[in-house]
């Protein structure tokens, strides 16, 4: 395909209707820790009563996890997304709750965001897979004993696929394991296991990349076809090309 097309492509992409509709699959290979979410998650729901997943996406993660206790709630926040949680969700007995996640853990400078919407002391589990998360409104739902776990997206990754675009990263950002154990025990949790890498993704295509990050827009604010022209000319004259995949987890108790 010739530059144009690939353009034409990433940018005509519905990314909107499907969250990931944008990534292309086959065509963004991302790079996937040494970890797995399962494994991260499921020695906690052994006796479990409830457990919350925040920021649940489509819900096909979450339906995926094995042993789920007899109450699990999900939220989700995206309007976008909502319909899709639901029919994955609703027909396992998983309830949906459509509320506003916690506050950017990036943008603590941010005003306030409401609470959730769940009563003290609720749940035996809290998941936050790639979601923003505020630590003490965690706490608050947590039961006493009970356990958060969390996979995020490091500020590693922004900053690699910036720089494929030309763009310097956003010095303001910095949003790593030490920074996320930071905050969760200022919010009154203790940090009992954690982990970080950056493995490499590949993009075979221009395409692949801008639907990318039309997916999460936050991290390119600035992308535009006509600005970014000669960078997106660069890769697609060099083929597949890579960037960092920043990821880390942490499990902390209440």
């Amino acid at each position: 395909m010739t530059l144009d097309e690939l353009l034409d492509e990433g940018f005509g992409l519905d990314v909107e209707a499907q969250w990931g509709a944008g990534f292309l699959p086959g065509r963004y290979v991302p790079g996937e820790p040494s970890w797995a979410w399962t494994g991260l998650v499921t020695p906690w729901l052994d006796g479990a009563e409830a457990l919350l997943d925040l920021g649940t996406g489509e819900g096909g993660v979450l339906a995926g996890l094995p042993n789920l206790p007899r109450l699990t709630v999900a939220t989700e926040e995206w309007l976008a997304t909502v319909p899709a949680a639901a029919r994955t969700l609703l027909p396992k007995g998983i309830h949906l709750v459509v509320c506003g996640g916690g506050q950017e853990n990036t943008e603590p400078d941010l005003p306030p965001r409401d609470g959730l919407p769940f009563r003290d002391a609720s749940y035996d589990v809290v998941l936050s897979r790639h979601e923003a998360f505020d630590p003490a409104e965690v706490r608050r739902v947590l039961k006493p004993g009970g356990v958060f776990v969390t996979q995020q997206v490091g500020s590693g990754e922004t900053a690699s696929v910036r720089a494929l675009c030309g763009l310097a990263a956003d010095p303001t950002e910095s949003w790593d394991l030490a920074e996320a154990v930071r905050q969760t025990e200022a919010g009154g949790l203790t940090v009992i296991g954690s982990g970080e890498e950056r493995p490499t993704s590949t993009f075979t295509d221009v395409a692949a990349l801008i639907g990318y990050l039309r997916g999460i827009p936050w991290s390119v604010p600035e992308l535009d076809r006509n600005s970014l022209r000669p960078a997106f000319g660069k890769l697609h004259a060099q083929g597949p090309f890579q960037a960092v995949s920043h990821r880390f987890w942490l499990t902390a108790r209440a």
